[in-house]
């Protein structure tokens, strides 16, 4: 009776959580963007700290009060691989939208924004107009004094390396070029000169970035450049699990590190996380986006900033999370990423930056958040994605390439399914007897002549019928599988990659059909599989509460983890349907071993309680 009000419970809540998500769906999702018409009033974000005795090695001069002669221009370089705007007040940036992942030997996978549709794209902006309205742009530079930071923010910049002297200039970097932008600026009165000099490459992602603020002839201390803030796809509906949003990632001597933005707002409206160790890059980005600064030295002092989002979005809490990465003081140049995490795209950016910063060895592929279990997960899961995009060349088909790589690794892992089932059927076989053996030594004392031989018998059973034979094949194919699962959740190569009616396999099917099929099928799996206990109740209970929890854990996942779930099920179930067909006529035939007298002359019968009790 227990074990039904058990199931039940669990078929009600199951029915519960399901309902409320079907009669009450979240409201409508907007992209980011569309929260951003409302004005900032938090208090200005804090700059960057410093040491005191750096604070005081230069006075503070008064903002220079001289009229701004320089107009404001807006400057749009555009490459092969990305369009960006700078604006001349502050040479920051205003918008940087990838527009499509490159690829070897072919022209590239066109990225549109997430909030597209078939008959509206849109192009995937990257930089926060949240950000923005609070004056966060990427590239600003701040000292930690007012007087240079004001100026550094408010003033315009001499624009240099662009034709024209009209408010908005272009710069085209066609195949096989490299152009430079030049943005300077020049305070006599303060005798201040800031400089940035940005290199595009039509053929990379990364940005060569030179940058010197001097005073007096002297570099100002303590400058530090903003990475960010929350740097990702802006048209972002909702994150979860899958779909993370923007952290902070700092590559450290100690190894790399992902920061999330969240804090309790109630003690604070910026929260700071400074780094003394010497650091080798910081970024910030999103589940396949980033924009990452790379030193030519490891140098210390690298702080995010994280602040609040006044309304939320979606019914989701917003964060903008910023890095401030220190300038060299020499303006040796940096490199700046700000691309798609795709594993070849990042290792082909690695090796381009290593090669220009000689006393630099970086690997940006650790960009990607591969989760707590990387060290198991990460060496598998290049391999794994290699061989997906490979099948996607012959089939022209990531949905099936999915399901063709399935299918080749159940039939690889057969062997071990065969060794699992046969040994859980044996299991499965000797219960009757296991807990027949339980309940007699249960009501024996413990000076009975035929306790010992009845546990010697309890010992080998265990031995023939031992259910962990069964699991340790299932253990050895669980990091492939882990892999495997996390793979398809981070590749940016199933991002809006359409599939029979699912526009996007790294998004969750909006029909809801994939999961409904993935949980039926593993409950029709689990009833079909041998498992260690007889008690038909029980097996039942497992095999129902399993698919619901799958389910309850699966009802937003990316359709491409679904589609492989789902025919991972459906070969299963035809390899066990031949396992039992394999099984059922030589484990038929076969009895479970009868108890012998002690004295080994004759089979006992079994006892009962008018025996146990004259014993």
């Amino acid at each position: 009776m227990d074990q039904k009000r058990l199931l039940l419970a669990f078929i009600l809540s199951a029915v519960i959580l399901f309902g409320w998500t079907y009669l009450f769906p979240p409201p409508a999702n907007e992209p980011q963007n569309a929260n951003t018409s409302q004005t900032a009033t938090a208090s200005p974000t804090p700059a960057p700290s410093q040491q005191p005795a750096q604070a005081d090695a230069q006075p503070v001069l008064a903002a220079p009060a001289t009229p701004d002669t320089v107009p404001q221009r807006i400057v749009t370089v555009t490459t092969p691989l990305y369009a960006i705007k700078f604006d001349s007040r502050g040479a920051t940036v205003k918008s940087w939208v990838i527009k499509k992942n490159k690829e070897k030997g072919s022209e590239g996978k066109p990225l549109r924004s997430a909030s597209s549709t078939k008959d509206n794209p849109k192009p995937l902006e990257l930089i926060s107009e949240e950000g923005l309205n609070r004056g966060l742009a990427p590239l600003r530079i701040l000292t930690g004094r007012q007087d240079v930071d004001s100026a550094m923010t408010s003033r315009n910049f001499a624009v240099g390396g662009v034709e024209g002297g009209t408010t908005d200039a272009q710069l085209d970097v066609k195949p096989g070029e490299q152009k430079t932008v030049e943005f300077s600026l020049s305070e006599p009165g303060s005798n201040l000169e800031v400089l940035k000099r940005l290199t595009f490459d039509a053929e990379h992602y990364a940005v060569r970035l030179e940058t010197k603020v001097l005073q007096g002839g002297q570099p100002v201390p303590g400058t530090k450049i903003a990475i960010g803030p929350s740097i990702g796809d802006q048209g972002v509906q909702h994150f979860n699990f899958y779909s993370i949003a923007p952290e902070g990632i700092v590559a450290l001597n100690d190894g790399v590190q992902h920061l999330t933005a969240d804090f309790d707002a109630k003690k604070e409206k910026v929260h700071i996380q400074r780094f003394d160790a010497p650091g080798h890059w910081a970024g910030v980005g999103d589940t396949y986006f980033a924009m990452a600064l790379v030193l030519p030295q490891p140098a210390s002092g690298l702080e995010y900033q994280a602040e609040k989002f006044e309304k939320q979005v979606n019914e989701q809490d917003r964060y903008l999370i910023t890095s401030y990465v220190p300038v060299p003081t020499d303006g040796a140049p940096t490199y700046l990423f700000t691309g798609p995490k795709d594993h070849d795209q990042l290792q082909e950016t690695s090796e381009f930056i290593n090669k220009n910063l000689p006393g630099q060895q970086v690997d940006l592929g650790q960009l990607i958040n591969y989760g707590w279990t990387q060290r198991i997960t990460k060496p598998l899961a290049a391999p794994i994605l290699w061989s997906i995009n490979r099948l996607n060349k012959l089939t022209g088909s990531y949905g099936l390439a999915i399901i063709l790589f399935t299918i080749i690794i159940y039939t690889l892992f057969f062997p071990l399914k065969w060794r699992s089932s046969k040994s859980m059927k044996k299991a499965q076989k000797l219960a009757p007897r296991m807990k027949e053996l339980q309940e007699k030594i249960k009501g024996m004392k413990q000076n009975d002549p035929r306790l010992k031989d009845l546990q010697m018998e309890q010992l080998r059973l265990m031995k023939e019928g031992n259910p962990l034979g069964g699991c340790l094949p299932l253990l050895i194919q669980m990091p492939f599988l882990i892999s495997l699962y996390v793979a398809i959740t981070i590749s940016i190569d199933f991002r809006q990659s359409s599939f029979l009616w699912i526009q996007d396999l790294s998004a969750g099917d909006p029909t809801k059909l994939l999961p409904i099929l993935m949980a039926g099928s593993m409950l029709v799996l689990q009833l079909i599989t041998p498992a260690p206990s007889a008690d038909p109740l029980q097996r039942k209970m497992m095999a129902v509460i399993m698919p619901l929890m799958m389910l309850y854990i699966l009802w937003s996942a990316p359709a491409g983890l679904l589609v492989y779930w789902l025919v991972g099920n459906l070969v299963g179930f035809g390899q066990q349907v031949i396992i039992n067909r394999m099984l059922k006529s030589k484990d038929d035939q076969e009895q479970p071993p009868q108890e012998k007298d002690p004295a080994g002359s004759r089979p006992k019968k079994k006892f009962n309680d008018a025996s146990l009790t004259q014993a």
